[in-house]
């Protein structure tokens, strides 16, 4: 047996083409700069450990949640500089798109839908009505400025993660 471990998911990375825009926007989430790295220029082996050109360059921020605990996963957004980002999803019909979405464990699901909705931020569909069935208080998703969904989800009390069991399965 290997004597070492996995502690804990430290932080995922999410490209954006303008991260000062994509720092604003997750702010209105909560989250706050842990670790502003906007303006510093990485070795060339980032670039190489990323599968990528040796010399990759970004404008990157790290944010977390200001509550949390002091290990928690941070959002790393990028902006990469060199080579430049492009998303896969633009010009795409909505049937050919794959979203990346980061769902947001949420308390007071309407209270946060309200407040979203009068900062201007606009859901993709209107907030779900509670579904006993999965369990389910509440879900809405925002898109990013580079189409990135951010899921708010409240569970009933007690329950974490959506019941499927009573859910038809494919065969």
């Amino acid at each position: 047996m290997a004597n070492w471990r996995a502690r804990a998911i430290f932080h995922f990375i999410l490209p954006c083409s303008d991260v000062d825009r994509s720092t604003a926007f997750y702010g209105h989430f909560g989250f706050v700069v842990k670790k502003d790295n906007r303006d510093v220029v990485w070795p060339d082996y980032v670039g190489s450990n990323f599968n990528m050109m040796p010399g990759a360059q970004g404008r990157a921020v790290q944010l977390v949640l200001p509550d949390g605990p002091d290990i928690q996963t941070r959002i790393d957004l990028i902006e990469w500089i060199r080579p430049r980002w492009r998303n896969e999803n633009d010009g795409k019909p909505l049937e050919e798109r794959i979203p990346r979405v980061m769902a947001l464990l949420t308390h007071n699901i309407r209270a946060a839908y309200e407040d979203l909705v009068a900062r201007g931020l606009k859901p993709t569909q209107p907030l779900r009505d509670p579904d006993p069935v999965i369990g389910v208080q509440g879900v809405v998703c925002f898109t990013d400025p580079d189409g990135h969904i951010v899921e708010l989800i409240e569970y009933f009390p007690g329950q974490l993660g959506s019941r499927t069991d009573q859910l038809p399965t494919r065969s």
